[in-house]
């Protein structure tokens, strides 16, 4: 009678077992068919590496009948770690299986230390490999690069340069001449004005009609004009 329990723990241990190696190899197969294409259209031309934790959890889940598995991932907007919600239909049952991701893309870095205000070009920048899941803000590349902004902070050498460690330059100085540029639906006027304090590209000032002395709140467009939206 032992021998017999014996063999049936063996047995069903190695159901369970087979059944983990099933399912794993179809989280594998969901990874290389889904996730990783789903990825490379989203950040092309980058080396992707998804990481399967605790997957020994695996080996505890009651079998499934082969057609009734559906693996999702939980939150695709993710960069570095998610979960695969993975379901059953027959049994029903779910479990959750965490996931961390490597997304390794070439991307502007300093190649001198840049100060705190100097401009970003070619001659102060290079190119280099970085996972992205470790860098906080937009990382910029050579399809979008930062030149022509200015840093924000200063940057020590082989610093991944990202939109939150740059800003706009000046482009109008209080004091300047500008072109206002007023429309209204298809109605557009343009006058002359005196810029009353200095500005960005993008940035609300506060400008003075010469013509009426009217003051407004203008957005910054170029080094000579600004616009105002009514």
């Amino acid at each position: 009678m032992l021998i017999v329990r014996l063999l049936i723990a063996f047995l069903y241990l190695q159901t369970n077992l087979a059944f983990a190696i099933s399912l794993q190899e179809k989280v594998q197969v969901f990874i290389e068919d889904v996730e990783i294409p789903r990825l490379s259209t989203i950040y092309p031309n980058a080396i992707i590496n998804i990481t399967l934790n605790n997957q020994a959890t695996l080996n505890y889940l009651p079998t499934c009948d082969d057609n009734a598995i559906h693996i999702q991932n939980q939150r695709p907007d993710a960069i570095k770690r998610t979960n695969y919600e993975i379901k059953c239909s027959s049994p029903v049952w779910k479990s959750y299986l965490p996931v961390t991701q490597s997304i390794t893309i070439s991307a502007i870095k300093t190649a001198t230390p840049i100060n705190r205000g100097q401009v970003i070009d070619k001659s102060n920048t290079s190119i280099g490999e970085v996972d992205i899941s470790n860098i906080r803000g937009q990382i910029f590349t050579e399809n979008n690069p930062p030149y022509g902004l200015i840093a924000s902070r200063n940057l020590p050498l082989n610093t991944f340069i990202t939109d939150s460690l740059t800003d706009f330059p000046r482009v109008i100085n209080k004091g300047d001449s500008v072109l206002i540029t007023a429309s209204s639906g298809t109605i557009v006027v343009k006058m002359n004005g005196i810029a009353l304090e200095h500005g960005k590209k993008g940035q609300q000032i506060r400008v003075k009609n010469t013509s009426s002395g009217r003051i407004v709140y203008a957005k910054v467009v170029t080094s000579s004009e600004v616009l105002v939206n009514y």
